[in-house]
């Protein structure tokens, strides 16, 4: 009676999850006989991508990037780039004290010019200095109209035509800002008095500090940006050579996991515990160098006046700083630490897994072995995505600089009667009329069309459904080939002579649209997910409630589970269709089912092998970034001399990092699709056949031999 029940319950959860797969004697893998899916969705595809490139000659036409590169003067003259100030790439302030209180709607309510230098030396006007010889010596060399030498120097510095003073600066961003080391030598005159504005608004040293610091605020990302470009320039040899051991190194990995993949594996769980190991032992040894210099530290920059640094040296400040404060290193340490703990407690609970998990990939192994093409495949959709990334760039770059100049009125003081802060102006026509001294039509900002906004999103949608549409193609292609190798009974003889060849055939003469389908679905709700983080930056900002940033919190947890779910239910869906040509939400349907029938073995053996190969990719990845950190922080004694210099040495090993994650990934994908396509292959085989003479196992010895399967011979 118990049996009976159990064998109940076992035919409910089968009816639960659709059937078993029958046996068919003339099931040979993928499906020969098989028509165009999905075809509303490619219909869709294309009038989406027909619309981005509509967005994409908007924005070509009124964009003009350059705008986001030089900077604009009150005139809203590109520096370096208009006709007027080609040769001018430098924006000079006129005041740098008004600077020091930013106006919102106005900027920084100064007059500001193109100029081919910054100054490289300290000048300051005074009332008592012969007008003639100062304009003989070019001493007010920073006016509106450096070519109206006829007009005394006073009426030029009173009516707001020529700068006031100026003082030794160094170029930073394209903009001309004095170096605060120097500013307490460099307020005074000639004969010893207090420097004042043209308002008699005493100019002191911590005045200027203070606007040089919220310009070094405002420009410090770009200033980092170049400083990070220049570092690239520098080393991209290096890096390139990098790159290259990045490849071998992945080749090679993958090449011995043809022969010896129960044991490289292992060695790879080894050796990335030794590399969690050592990231726990280095962070920690970090934080007590930084712990015990703290002290001298303190008392150092007690005693030096926070205007000693330079600019470049407040922007490097800025950007290191986080690299030398302790808790910087104590919070990488208790990460490192958690990784550590987390994989060897996997290692122990999945211990008896990971032979099974090792198999598995073993015969991904041997699959790539047999059909060689499927590592250079990988390259095509990486292409495809550079290329794809490049357009959204170049498109992003030229909505967000189409636009025409907005200018404002901006005074020093308190405006004159009919004048109002802020108010839109035109510069011609305000200068013909203005007769307010203290007034000026300064150039606020490019005017943005409010349907900009929009296209941006369009661009930000048409990304990511690019970019998904490419990884599934990718995927679907070698679900099909590895599909045709795991089918091929005799793999010597039933394997087609061009297995990866057919299945892109297949897949972009059949199921595009099916590929657009489910690329849809997760673009959709990555770009549902960025929404989510764009209200939630905006709720922090607004709100203290712990509530509401729990609930927040939860809903981002939520959307990146639902994406992670729906990226597991498309891969099988597009292995599914490989094998079988249906449409998206059948092949969606059969694989699911077919996963749930068999849901103890996807979490013991599928989800291991994920984790083994994302554990290679790992120690790929970690191995190379560790030696570029030594290599470019100086840590190698032998080379130190032949490294060239840097201003972020932490540049290029970021860089080199990223770019070896990526290429680990092109090379561990084929595994990963590889190692999902044999296992939903394997599944279906254990409920087609039996091992009995008119059912075998299609699956390999040593897969049967762990599994403890085996097809039974006539003389059995």
């Amino acid at each position: 009676m118990e049996a009976y029940k159990m064998g109940d319950k076992v035919e409910d959860e089968v009816n639960k999850y659709g059937t078993a797969h029958e046996f068919d004697p003339d099931f040979k893998g993928p499906v020969k006989s098989r028509s165009c899916t999905d075809i509303l969705c490619l219909l869709l595809f294309v009038m989406f991508l027909v619309g981005w490139g509509v967005v994409a000659a908007f924005g070509i036409i009124h964009g003009d990037p350059s705008r986001l590169v030089y900077p604009t003067d009150s005139r809203g003259q590109v520096c370096g780039r208009d006709p007027v100030v080609e040769k001018k790439p430098y924006l000079f302030f006129f005041d740098l004290t008004r600077c020091a209180t930013l106006k919102a709607s106005t900027g920084c309510p100064t007059p500001q010019i193109c100029v081919d230098k910054c100054p490289d030396k300290n000048w300051f006007y005074s009332p008592t200095t012969d007008d003639a010889e100062v304009r003989r010596n070019l001493k007010c060399q920073y006016d509106v109209d450096p070519f109206n030498t006829s007009i005394k120097t006073s009426d030029l510095v009173l009516n707001g035509k020529c700068a006031f003073y100026y003082v030794r600066s160094r170029e930073v961003a394209r903009r001309c800002l004095p170096e605060i080391a120097e500013l307490g030598a460099a307020i005074q005159d000639a004969s010893g008095a207090a420097v004042t504005t043209a308002e008699q608004v005493p100019v002191t040293a911590e005045l200027l500090a203070k606007a040089i610091r919220y310009l070094a605020h405002l420009y410090k990302t770009k200033a980092v940006a170049e400083g990070a470009f220049e570092d690239i320039k520098a080393t991209w040899h290096l890096i390139i050579g990098f790159c290259v051991l990045a490849m071998a190194v992945s080749l090679v990995w993958i090449f011995l996991l043809r022969f010896i993949s129960k044991v490289l594996i292992w060695f790879s769980m080894v050796a990335f515990v030794a590399i969690c190991a050592f990231a726990c032992y280095y962070s920690m040894s970090q934080y007590i160098y930084l712990r015990s210099r703290s002290a001298n530290s303190t008392e150092a920059a007690k005693e030096s006046s926070p205007q000693a640094l330079s600019i470049e040296q407040e922007l490097r400040s800025e950007f290191q700083k986080y690299s030398e404060r302790e808790s910087t290193w104590l919070v990488l340490f208790f990460v490192c630490l958690s990784l550590l703990v987390i994989c060897l407690l996997l290692l122990i609970i999945l211990r008896k897994r990971i032979n099974i998990a090792v198999a598995l990939i073993g015969q991904a192994s041997k699959a790539v072995g047999d059909m060689m093409s499927t590592l250079l495949l990988p390259v095509l959709p990486y292409l495809l995505q550079v290329v794809t990334i490049s357009v959204f760039c170049v498109v992003a770059v030229f909505l967000a600089s189409a636009g025409r100049p907005q200018y404002a009125v901006s005074c020093s003081g308190a405006c004159c009667p009919g004048l109002q802060e802020g108010a839109m102006c035109e510069p011609v026509h305000f200068n013909e009329t203005n007769a307010c001294a203290g007034a000026t039509c300064q150039f606020l900002k490019v005017y943005v069309n409010p349907h900009i906004p929009r296209l941006q999103i369009y661009n930000v949608f048409a990304l990511f459904w690019c970019l998904f549409f490419i990884s599934a193609m990718g995927e679907m292609v070698l679900a099909g080939a590895f599909s045709s190798w795991y089918w091929a009974f005799d793999k010597n003889k039933d394997l087609p002579l061009l297995p990866v060849t057919y299945s892109l055939g297949r897949t972009l003469r059949y199921h595009i649209g099916t590929l657009a389908f489910g690329s849809l679905i997760i673009a959709i709700v990555r770009m549902i997910r960025l929404i989510f983080e764009y209200i939630d930056k905006k709720v922090r900002e607004k709100t203290d409630s712990w509530l509401v940033k729990c609930l927040m919190c939860c809903c981002r947890c939520c959307l990146y589970c639902l994406e992670k779910f729906l990226k597991f239910v498309n891969r099988n869906a597009y292995v599914y269709c490989a094998i079988y040509g249906k449409n998206f939400c059948a092949s969606a349907r059969s694989s699911f089912s077919l996963l749930m029938r068999n849901i103890a073995r996807v979490v013991v053996l599928d989800k291991v092998t994920d984790f083994l190969l994302f554990i290679g990719k790992m120690v790929v990845t970690g191995g190379v970034g560790i030696v570029a950190y030594f290599v470019f922080s100086g840590g190698i004694q032998g080379i130190r001399s032949e490294i060239p210099h840097t201003n972020y040495y932490l540049t290029p090993v970021i860089l080199i990092t990223i770019v070896t994650y990526f290429i680990s990934s092109a090379f561990f994908s084929v595994y990963e699709i590889g190692v999902d396509t044999l296992f939903l292959c394997f599944l279906e085989d254990s409920e087609r056949n039996d091992g009995s003479e008119q059912k075998p196992y299609f699956m390999s010895k040593d897969l049967m031999k762990i599994l403890h399967k085996e097809n039974k011979t006539k003389e059995e």
